[in-house]
């Protein structure tokens, strides 16, 4: 009778919850907005189409005449546009949900010949499905293509191959990606090639490429990738298809750091190919690998990257785990649409500080060089401004982190100023689109900071605002539960402190279902625990036997609880993160 009459109390607990087996319904999951890292920001960096004006498309002609003539940032509404797409230079591509770029039955979906400084982000490639005949990759970079960013898609059924760089391309990323094969593909399932030929001995000193948070799902039997003469980084990934023949395979030249990866179930981690001449080092560096048939150690000593990234720790089944949770959850076409809010899940009106009276901050002032005009030189009419980009114009940030960057275009003025920015965030015109971004100090003070855009050199002016609210910087506080915390994976943890596997997401469906209460409350339920969050605190009721962790997004463990009937803890910040109950994962989001 007592755990029948609780369940009522634990609905009044919480304002949201998100569970991730819930991804197909209203509450649909979207990643975090990752900066960009590895190769892609060497060679003075990789802005896409920042900078230069933008345009939404809806039909495949107006994007593959956009991506063409490059300069652009492209976004592109949900549908299925009918490739090839080329794209020139300069250009970023980013889909709202539901974008996919379909493969014809002979050419690429899309690609990139010779281009330079290229973003793509949160498109689906949808190939006509792999064959053994000699047909292109349904997404290509080729012929010395440079600085190129690939983020968050999903590449599948590839004609001849999924994605493939090649002929001197260089400053390649690839992170947060998913690649797979579906039953329209009848063989030649082999995803991705780094060097195209044994021959193509012009590809020396180029084929940096560096790909991470990636995961090669079921379907993909070779390639993941098979690297000639490049220098390839290759880290923290999954790699867990049931039909993997190998993963990574070495070839004549190829100079690969395996770094911090996670091999489940797979025959081959490596593959080391010597047939058409010597490698030069494919090195395995603290991977897990979990029922490999055939192990392989390496070879060589890898190369050290010219850039620093941040990677998680997979020494042990719990921490390797957490990171194949987070890229399950969020590798492919999961970002939010362009210009809205990254936030998954509203949380209660708890976390809302009510006054920014006691925070300092700083303004900005940006002006484009028509301002140099005197004072009595204005533009007559209205001026107005327009917010893009994928920031929200209110979001939360702890101390010491970046906010999601947006910006305002402006119409009918010379310039722009800001006042209200936390310090550490400005505003900076670039062209005609004032931008918004920078990193919160660590000596900010909590609050919120509601600031104010005000047009420059109009006859009427036009002002925007919103709120940049700080929440404090330090490490997870454990509420009177005594829960115990680490700030980082780096933390001391025993080989007795492992996670069981996670169910699939149709077995966690089938035990959990989303409900209202009569107060109009959405909560995430199982047959054992709730899950819920007011504010900063992340409460789960229930819990009896099974242990509770909290991971950050990139799988890093945060606290642990062996087993209790409660779990609470106040979280860093804002921001996604990860509870896994026993063998059940779910992504909650934190206002």
């Amino acid at each position: 009778m007592e755990k029948t009459q609780s369940k009522w109390s634990r609905l009044l607990v919480a304002g949201v919850v998100l569970g991730a087996t819930l991804a197909t319904s209203a509450f649909a999951v979207t990643s975090p907005d990752f900066p960009m890292a590895g190769f892609a920001t060497q060679n003075g960096g990789t802005t896409g189409g920042k900078g230069y004006s933008e345009v939404t498309v809806d039909n495949a002609t107006d994007l593959k005449s956009y991506a063409k003539a490059g300069n652009k940032i492209i976004y592109v509404k949900p549908g299925t546009y009918m490739g090839p797409v080329e794209v020139g230079s300069n250009v970023t591509i980013y889909g709202y949900q539901g974008a996919i770029i379909a493969q014809p039955s002979t050419g690429s979906a899309m690609k990139l010949s010779g281009s330079k400084n290229v973003i793509i982000r949160n498109l689906k490639f949808k190939g006509v499905g792999a064959h053994d005949d000699d047909d292109e990759d349904c997404l290509q970079v080729n012929h010395e293509s440079k600085n190129v960013w690939i983020d968050h898609v999903d590449v599948y059924d590839g004609h001849d191959g999924n994605l493939d760089i090649t002929n001197a391309s260089d400053y390649v990323t690839i992170s947060w990606t998913k690649f797979s094969y579906t039953s329209a593909s009848t063989g030649h399932q082999f995803s991705n090639l780094i060097g195209n030929s044994k021959t193509k001995t012009s590809d020396r000193g180029h084929l940096n490429v560096t790909i991470h948070h990636t995961w090669w799902a079921d379907g993909v039997v070779e390639r993941m990738p098979r690297v000639r003469f490049g220098k390839v980084h290759v880290a923290n990934n999954l790699f867990d298809s049931k039909d993997a023949s190998y993963c990574v395979r070495a070839a004549i030249e190829a100079d690969i750091r395996i770094e911090r990866n996670v091999f489940i179930g797979v025959q081959k981690a490596l593959d080391l190919y010597t047939s058409d001449g010597a490698i030069t080092a494919a090195q395995m560096i603290e991977n897990y690998e979990e029922n490999v048939k055939k192990p392989q150690s390496g070879t060589g000593t890898a190369f050290k990257p010219s850039y620093s990234m941040s990677l998680t720790d997979v020494s042990t089944q719990a921490k390797a785990y957490a990171l194949r949770d987070s890229i399950k959850l969020y590798a492919g076409a999961t970002l939010p649409d362009p210009g809205s809010s990254s936030v998954v899940t509203p949380a209660s009106s708890s976390s809302v500080v009510a006054s920014s009276s006691s925070v300092k901050s700083s303004s900005s002032v940006a002006q484009s060089s028509s301002s140099a005009k005197s004072s009595s030189s204005v533009i007559a009419g209205e001026a107005s401004l327009t917010k893009h980009g994928t920031g929200s114009s209110t979001q939360e940030v702890a101390q010491g982190e970046t906010i999601v960057e947006f910006y305002y275009t402006i119409s009918g003025a010379t310039g722009a100023t800001v006042t209200g920015l936390p310090e550490g965030v400005s505003g900076t015109l670039k062209g005609s689109d004032f931008y918004i971004s920078g990193t919160v100090s660590t000596t900010a003070a909590p609050g919120a900071y509601k600031y104010t855009i005000t047009t420059t050199g109009a006859s009427t002016n036009a002002t925007k605002s919103g709120t940049i609210t700080v929440v404090a910087g330090s490490g997870v506080v454990a509420s009177s539960s005594s829960v115990a915390s680490s700030s980082s994976s780096s933390s001391a943890e025993s080989s007795s402190s492992v996670a069981p596997q996670s169910s699939s997401s149709e077995e966690i469906a089938n035990n959990s279902s989303s409900s209202e209460d009569g107060m109009g409350l959405r909560f995430a339920e199982t047959s054992r625990w709730y899950l819920s969050v007011s504010g900063r605190e992340l409460s789960i009721v229930g819990v009896e036997t099974a242990p509770v962790a909290v991971f950050d997004m990139q799988g890093r463990l945060l606290c642990r609880k062996a087993v209790g009937e409660n779990f609470v803890v106040v979280m860093p910040g804002a921001g996604r993160y990860i509870v896994r109950v026993g063998a059940e994962t779910r992504a909650v989001e934190i206002r």
